[in-house]
């Protein structure tokens, strides 16, 4: 039996209408196996442009020398730009460092900073994303 794999876009295509029947269904029983939604709360989550961030992780030589790794973050989205709000946080407190960023869609990762600085770990978390175009 040889079968081919379908194309994740088509998938998609193919699912979509019946995850949103299959949420329809569920809410509409008491005890149905999911939190309370509507339909139009699933099909809204898929529009949330914080599923299309992506952080990722580089060695690079003066974060490795740190003993840390670069941080990235990147738009996966085909079509739409983002813009991103980042709060800095180091040592698990957060700096008051703000940063907003714009996106192109499909583009190459931005640097953020070393994932360790001054001997503590650093990160970045998401205040809020939006699509701009």
């Amino acid at each position: 039996m040889n079968r081919k794999p379908i194309p994740a876009a088509r998938t998609q295509t193919l699912l979509r209408p019946l995850l949103t029947v299959m949420v329809a269904l569920f809410t509409a029983f008491p005890g149905g196996g999911l939190a309370p939604a509507t339909a139009a709360e699933a099909i809204a989550a898929e529009d949330d442009p914080r599923q299309y961030l992506l952080f990722v992780e580089e060695f690079t030589g003066s974060c490795v020398a740190r003993s840390g790794v670069q941080v990235l973050v990147k738009n996966t989205h085909p079509t739409r730009g983002l813009r991103v709000w980042l709060d800095r946080y180091h040592a698990g407190t957060g700096t008051g460092d703000r940063s907003r960023t714009d996106l192109p869609p499909a583009s190459a990762p931005e640097p953020l900073g070393c994932s360790r600085n001054n001997n503590a770990p650093q990160e970045w978390r998401v205040v809020r994303a939006a699509f701009i175009n």
